[in-house]
């Protein structure tokens, strides 16, 4: 039997750093990790929280070197939102971290600069792995898995070395298609729903971390594919996930790897569409034994399955 993981990219203000937004979407940002919350607890879901390190602090008073949005990013407001609200979130943290079933929270980076930005050097990238590790620790959480900033994967090994054991790699099938092939992937999702997204096969890379590869991000086009299938009251991601969930459930291994943002859930048709993937995988979990997992539970799975593989046999 596979199982199906749901990983969220938890930034606030962090994953907008290069650019203006209003202050109603991270309001609403912060309004959707409670909702989140009340919907995995509802059907018993546990999921992964990438939390970007600064997120667990309450406040800060330091410089962020070389920070693109400027050394002192974080003591700015956005509109009338006061700069603990978009660049610190210790309380929301532990409103997942505390909810009935089990989260798993983990890293993020610290300030959500992706690891090929232009001014990203090693040192840089070190400091990100370790602050957001170090930030974390220091309000009780020891992180083991890891999503890159803008799923941009480099620097495995100053992951490996700051004690993370896991992170989500990228569609490889994304991953090898050109611009114009993605294009028309998005077109054909959002026409009839195809193609299924894939069941992907976890494994241990040549630094010794699982990667745990995407499927398929929930909120991969935007308003122009959706408004038409919305007047027909159809939304073609879930016919899409279903089918992912389907097939998994009725194989013998591997894994649907689904992921999103909380500021993605900008109108009531991006809830519905949450609701309606969360409440089908509930239902193929009480038909058919569809497992969920977190990121940090494959990786402990595969590791095991590595283990009994390697091990020389007791002779008795």
């Amino acid at each position: 039997m596979g199982s199906v993981v749901i990983s969220l990219d938890a930034e606030l203000g962090w994953g907008f750093h290069d650019r203006e937004v209003p202050a109603s979407l991270l309001r609403d940002s912060r309004d959707n990790w409670l909702h989140l919350r009340d919907l995995f607890d509802a059907y018993e879901i546990s999921a992964t929280w990438a939390v970007t390190g600064h997120l667990f602090l309450d406040a800060c008073h330091h410089s962020h070197r070389n920070h693109p949005a400027g050394e002192r990013c974080c003591q700015h407001g956005v509109g009338d939102l006061a700069a603990n609200d978009v660049w610190c979130g210790t309380e929301l943290v532990e409103e997942i971290a505390t909810a009935d079933v089990d989260h798993e929270i983990a890293g993020h980076g610290f300030t959500h600069v992706h690891l090929e930005h232009e001014r990203m050097s090693e040192e840089f990238a070190t400091r990100e792995i370790e602050n957001c590790a170090r930030a974390a620790a220091r309000q009780g959480y020891d992180l083991s898995s890891f999503v890159f900033p803008v799923n941009r994967v480099r620097h495995r090994d100053v992951l490996a070395e700051h004690g993370f054991e896991c992170y989500r790699g990228v569609n490889r099938l994304h991953e090898d298609c050109g611009t114009v092939e993605r294009q028309l992937t998005k077109v054909s999702s959002a026409v009839v729903g195809k193609p299924t997204p894939p069941i992907v096969e976890p494994e241990i890379d040549e630094h010794g971390l699982v990667n745990v590869p995407a499927s398929v991000f929930l909120f991969n086009f935007g308003s122009e594919y959706e408004k038409p299938f919305s007047a027909l009251g159809e939304d073609p991601v879930v016919r899409q996930v279903e089918a992912g969930i389907d097939e998994v459930a009725d194989a013998d291994d591997g894994v649907l790897h689904l992921w999103l943002h909380p500021h993605n859930l900008r109108t009531s048709s991006h809830h519905r569409r949450l609701r309606s993937i969360v409440r089908y995988i509930d239902r193929r979990r009480q038909t058919d034994g569809l497992q969920v997992e977190t990121m940090a539970d494959v990786a402990n799975r595969v590791r095991r399955t590595e283990r009994s593989r390697t091990e020389p046999a007791r002779v008795v």
